[in-house]
C-alpha cells in the first residue's frame, strides 16, 4: 500500500498524537507508583492507590499505552513512504486489536464497579479484585489469540494484514473485525452508557432503592439514601464515573465512519484520519481527567525518597596540627613517637592511650593493611600515694616524715628554739 504525500501528513499526525498519549500515561504510572510507595505505611484504607478501582484504572492506563505503541509504529510506513506486510504489521496488528478490546473491557469494568458501589450499594470483595484482574487479562489474551488460531489461514491469507492506511485485521476476515474487535467496542460504549444513565438518576432521587426493591419517582428526593458507606469512597467512585463517558464520547467518530465504510460507501481519508486521532486521544483524555480530579493522590506522596550510602569513617592520620607545627617540644614528641612505631609496630602509642576508661582500646598499627587490629587493655591508673603527716610535729619546716616519733629533751628543745 503506497503512500502519498497527503497520507505522509495525515499519518504523522496520527503518530504525534500517540506519542503524547505514550509520556502522558508512562508519567502518570510513575506518579501513581511514587504515591504508592511513599504512603505504604499510612493506616488510611481509604486511598486512591488502595482501592479497587485503583487496579482497574492502572489496567485502563496499560491498555492506552499499549494502543499509543501500536500507533507509533505508523513510521516505519512513513519512513518507507508503503505498508508492507511482514513482522512489523503483524505486531501492529496484535496491538491495535489487544488495545481495543483491552480498553473496552476495562471501561466497562471501572463502570459496573462504580454501578455495584453507587446504585446497588455492594461493596467487592478482595476475591473479587483478583478473580477480575487475572480473568479479564487472561480473557483478552484469548480472545487475540483466537482469531488466527482458529480461523483457516491457509486459504484465505494472513488473519493481520493491511487495513486501509495501516496494519490491523485482513479485510478478507471481516465478520473476526466485527466479532472480535468491534462487538467489544460497542458493547462496552453501551452498556457504560446505560449504566451512567441508571446511577445518575440514583444520585439524582429519581430512583430509590430499599431492601432491594427499586422504585421510580418523577421528583427527585434530596436526600440520597446511600450513605452508608464513607464520603471518600463515595467521591472517587462518583469521579471515575466520567471515564466510561469519555470513552463513550471518543468512540462514536470511529464508529460511525467504519459502519459506514461496512456499508459500503467511500470514507474520505480525512474522515478517517480525524476519527482515529479522536479514538487515539484516550490516553491523553484519561491522564487530563485524572490530573485535574481534586485529591485522588496526596499533594505531599510525590516526594522522590534519598537514598543515603553509609561510608566508612576515615581513620585519622598521624600528623601535626598546623596550629603547633613550629613548636619544638610538640613536634619532637610526635618525631619520637614516629621512631618507636616504626621500630616497634605493634606496640601502643601514647596517644592511643586512654586512662580514663577501662574498656579495650583499638591500637592501630603500622601493617594494619596487612594483619588484624590488635586489642590490648589499658593499664589500670598509676597508684597516688598519700602521705599522713603526724599529728604530733608542728614544725611547717619539718621534711620528713616520723613513724616512731623521739621526745625532744630541753636542751634540744633550746637549740632548736635557737
Amino acid at each position: 500500500m503506497p503512500y502519498t504525500s497527503r497520507e505522509v501528513h495525515g499519518v504523522t499526525v496520527l503518530v504525534v498524537i500517540s506519542c503524547i498519549s505514550l509520556i502522558a500515561v508512562v508519567g502518570l504510572l510513575l506518579a501513581i507508583s511514587l504515591s504508592a510507595f511513599n504512603t505504604r505505611s499510612s493506616l488510611d484504607q481509604h486511598l486512591f492507590v488502595r482501592t479497587h478501582v485503583a487496579a482497574y484504572f492502572i489496567s485502563l492506563l496499560f491498555s492506552d499505552m499499549i494502543q499509543a505503541i501500536g500507533s507509533i509504529l505508523n513510521a516505519r510506513w512513513i519512513r518507507d513512504m508503503a505498508v508492507e506486510v511482514g513482522d512489523i504489521c503483524t505486531l501492529q496488528g496484535v496491538l491495535k486489536q489487544t488495545a481495543d478490546v483491552a480498553t473496552a473491557f476495562w471501561t466497562l469494568v471501572i463502570a459496573l464497579h462504580t454501578f455495584c458501589l453507587l446504585f446497588l450499594g455492594v461493596k467487592s470483595s478482595r476475591f473479587t479484585l483478583l478473580t477480575t484482574l487475572i480473568a479479564g487479562w487472561s480473557g483478552i489474551a484469548a480472545i487475540v489469540i483466537a482469531g488466527p488460531a482458529a480461523l483457516d489461514t491457509v486459504h484465505h491469507g494472513p488473519f493481520y494484514g493491511i487495513s486501509g492506511f495501516w496494519c490491523w485485521i485482513s479485510p478478507d476476515y471481516n465478520t473476526s473485525r466485527i466479532t472480535l474487535d468491534y462487538m467489544f467496542m460497542f458493547m462496552a460504549a453501551t452498556f457504560s452508557f446505560v449504566l451512567y444513565m441508571l446511577i445518575f438518576l440514583r444520585m439524582r432521587g429519581n430512583i430509590i432503592v430499599e431492601n432491594r426493591h427499586v422504585s421510580f419517582r418523577f421528583n427527585k428526593i434530596n436526600a440520597w439514601r446511600g450513605k452508608q458507606f464513607e464520603k471518600q469512597a463515595m467521591t472517587i467512585a462518583r469521579q471515575m464515573l466520567l471515564y466510561p463517558v469519555a470513552y463513550t464520547i471518543l468512540i462514536l467518530p470511529i464508529a460511525a465512519s467504519r459502519f459506514s465504510a461496512f456499508g459500503g460507501d467511500d470514507v474520505p481519508f480525512e474522515v478517517t484520519v480525524f476519527s482515529a486521532a479522536v479514538f487515539l486521544l484516550s490516553g491523553i483524555v484519561n491522564v487530563t481527567l485524572f490530573s485535574t480530579t481534586r485529591r485522588l493522590l496526596p499533594p505531599d506522596s510525590f516526594r522522590v525518597p534519598k537514598w543515603k550510602i553509609s561510608q566508612p569513617t576515615p581513620i585519622p592520620e598521624l600528623g601535626v596540627d598546623s596550629y603547633y607545627q613550629n613548636s619544638g617540644i610538640y613536634a619532637e614528641s610526635i618525631v619520637d613517637e614516629k621512631e618507636q612505631q616504626q621500630k616497634y609496630p605493634y606496640a601502643a602509642s601514647v596517644s592511643d592511650t586512654d586512662y580514663s576508661t577501662s574498656e579495650p582500646l583499638s591500637i592501630r598499627t603500622a601493617d594494619s593493611d596487612l594483619s588484624p587490629p590488635t586489642v590490648v587493655l589499658a593499664p589500670p591508673p598509676p597508684e597516688v600515694v598519700h602521705h599522713h603527716h603526724d599529728s604530733r610535729v608542728d614544725s611547717l619546716y619539718s621534711l620528713y616524715e616520723s613513724t616512731s616519733p623521739v621526745p625532744l629533751t630541753p636542751a634540744d628543745d633550746a637549740q632548736t628554739r635557737v
